[in-house]
């Protein structure tokens, strides 16, 4: 019998809470598209030459894409830091204003 599935949260405050968000896939689309992307130009800049001769570097490549997947689940992550969504609010409220 499995577990109800809980909902991933918006925001955090430990880094426990943002390892769980990071662990339950929060980040997963929005850094696919960015890896997907990043990491191909990255490859064909860095690796064409041994890729094109038939020895493509696998491990290099594969940093490639891992790196920019890394970098935007971080800044998604920063974004979603409750005193960061807390600060950009009272920002938002006090322009408004």
């Amino acid at each position: 019998m499995s577990r109800p599935h809980k909902p991933v949260p918006l925001t955090w405050t430990r880094l426990s809470d943002a390892a769980r968000m990071f662990l339950r896939g929060a980040t997963v689309n929005t850094g696919t598209r960015i890896a997907l992307v990043v990491g191909t130009w990255l490859s064909l800049m860095n690796q064409g030459g041994p890729i094109v001769d038939g020895h493509p570097p696998w491990p290099k490549i594969a940093l490639n894409y891992a790196t920019p997947f890394l970098v935007s689940s971080l800044g998604f992550l920063a974004a979603r830091r409750r005193r960061n969504v807390e600060r950009l609010a009272a920002l938002l409220a006090d322009r408004d204003q």
